[in-house]
């Protein structure tokens, strides 16, 4: 769990994992491509560190001048439904963590500043059959990763968007 926690706090295992994601599997040479700015040597390692805790896997393995090339896929950091008990609640947990974490340093920070950082926290409640929540659902991730893809510009800022889904509790239509 403390292994998983630091990874998720980590803004650059992040990224990682984010380019994996969206993209279903990938190649360090491929995540070398998408993520100029960060160094060969540090994608490695935390490669190896995300192997280790779980949170992605080899998926494929082939040769490439003698040496063996890995794909990668994201294994076990998104809430499925396999992930009812107490894996689920481990997950979240850490999530949060990184959540509190994140907004403990940005408040400590003297430079602080909500509206040229353009902080927000919105909660909508939202009542759609599971089909049209999943159709939504497609639609945000499409635009998260079509901006998520784009060439990043030197004066780009690294934000951090998270969407939940919680049942909203007292709703009548439970089975």
């Amino acid at each position: 769990m403390e292994n998983l926690i630091k990874i998720l706090t980590d803004p650059i295992s992040n990224r990682i994992i984010q380019q994996i994601r969206k993209n279903q599997k990938m190649t360090v040479s491929e995540i070398l491509a998408v993520t100029p700015d960060i160094p060969r040597a540090t994608v490695y390692r935390r490669i190896e560190r995300m192997t280790s805790a779980g949170v992605i896997e080899i998926v494929e393995t082939h040769k490439v001048r003698g040496q063996a090339e890995h794909t990668y896929s994201v294994k076990n950091i998104y809430i499925t439904a396999k992930d009812s008990g107490e894996n689920g609640m481990e997950i979240m947990t850490a999530s949060f963590v990184q959540m509190f974490h994140l907004c403990s340093e940005y408040f400590k920070s003297e430079n602080a500043d909500v509206e040229r950082d353009k902080l927000f926290i919105l909660n909508y409640a939202i009542r759609l059959s599971d089909h049209d929540f999943s159709e939504m659902l497609k639609e945000i991730f499409a635009v998260v990763d079509r901006y998520q893809g784009k060439n990043i510009p030197k004066d780009a800022n690294t934000r951090n968007l998270y969407l939940m889904s919680l049942p909203a509790g007292g709703d009548t239509n439970e089975p």
